[in-house]
């Protein structure tokens, strides 16, 4: 499982070491045209990434459930350590290129890493377990990527990603060498007696994980384009997003103490949902740095757990499970995509009714929870 864990986790390193250097490699690239499109030029390849895998994440599924999937995953993982090695001194036109690759490469590297979860597992304990673990080195990647690219940029300035890709290339060697039993990477189709749930209920958990990511884009980008008053400079901001993800990462390991993922689901999802409202709402009145703090923290907590019981249970039927996780991983960009997208279209004093949209679908969802767990198959 170990390398799994670095594949998933060099996923999400990989997104933001780009991020890190976006408008650097933005102003490399843009030669010889307006200066005015730089601000074009940042937010457009923010989003590709997430595109990409929003796009292509359910295809990925749907080949893993029918083949042996180390293959797609080697796959999936060297050509995002080409695509993140080559970002640098490039044209425009070909690093919106490499962010496309990398994009589609995520949203196979996630799914695909959930699903060796799923058939390493012995029971839904274990697979509890390790979905808390792959998902915790996730958000370790998200950590990660910036401080490997500044050390990557100190090797290579010119370009700046090539070190860490070539780092992100022997991932996929050493999951190219390394012995994993043959059936972590088949799912077996079993006959039509196989444990399925209702459309309903998949439809409940892919609304959990949209509105976990939406809350949590709606936070980060109201820090950074709102700048709140409780927050005095950058240097707060980079501090609030460290606590965000530090709650992320506390969130996997509660959830890996506590059993509930598997023992009390219904109660687990409608008692985040009522805390990521929560949080939203005090987030938008929020008049010092303490009442952020708890904002933003609460928010991340939120968003991990929403998306851990979404994967968690979108994977629970015996088959079609890789599928399920490509649509469920797609579902996740939706909200980095439509968060932005809303907050761009939208006059400024309509912004913090996109929080207010999404504190009512959490609203919305607290009262469908307990009818799709008590109906479907897999209720506890």
């Amino acid at each position: 499982m170990m390398p799994v864990l670095f594949a998933i986790g060099a996923a999400a390193a990989a997104h933001t070491a780009f991020l890190s250097w976006l408008p650097s490699l933005v102003d490399a690239g843009r030669v010889g045209q307006e200066s005015g499109d730089h601000d074009v030029h940042v937010p457009l390849l923010s989003a590709i990434f997430p595109l990409g895998g929003m796009l292509t994440a359910p295809l990925w599924g749907w080949l893993s459930d029918r083949c042996n999937f180390r293959a797609l995953l080697i796959l999936a993982v060297a050509t995002l350590a080409i695509a993140t090695a080559l970002s640098g001194s490039t044209s425009l036109t070909f690093l919106y290129l490499l962010r496309l690759l990398a994009g589609v490469s995520f949203g196979a590297i996630v799914p695909l890493c959930l699903l060796v979860g799923k058939q390493a597992a012995t029971g839904d304990a274990d697979k509890a377990r390790i979905f808390t673990i792959l998902t915790a080195s996730l958000f370790l990647g998200d950590f990660a990527g910036p401080l490997l690219a500044g050390a990557s940029a100190r090797l290579s300035p010119q370009m700046p990603l090539f070190s860490f890709g070539l780092g992100v290339g022997g991932v996929a060697l050493a999951l190219t060498f390394v012995r994993t039993p043959s059936h972590f990477w088949q799912v077996k189709q079993l006959s039509g007696s196989s444990t399925r749930n209702s459309n309903g209920f998949v439809l409940v958990l892919l609304g959990l994980t949209i509105t976990g990511t939406a809350g949590l884009s709606a936070v980060h980008l109201s820090m950074a384009l709102h700048r709140p008053a409780a927050l005095l400079g950058r240097e707060q901001i980079a501090l609030m997003l460290s606590l965000c993800g530090l709650a992320m990462l506390g969130a996997q390991a509660i959830q890996a103490k506590t059993g509930w993922l598997v023992t009390r689901p219904a109660t687990l999802a409608a008692a985040i949902l009522i805390l990521l409202g929560v949080a939203l709402w005090l987030f938008t009145i929020a008049g010092s740095g303490l009442a952020t703090a708890v904002a933003v923290f609460a928010a991340g907590w939120s968003a991990a757990t929403l998306r851990l019981i979404g994967s968690f249970w979108i994977s629970a039927p015996r088959d079609h499970s890789g599928v399920r996780l490509g649509v469920q991983h797609a579902v996740a960009s939706v909200g980095q995509v439509a968060v932005p997208s809303a907050t761009a279209l939208l006059p400024i004093q309509w912004h913090p009714g996109v929080a207010w949209v999404i504190i009512l679908a959490c609203i919305l969802l607290l009262f469908a929870v307990p009818l799709a767990w008590g109906r479907t198959e897999r209720q506890t």
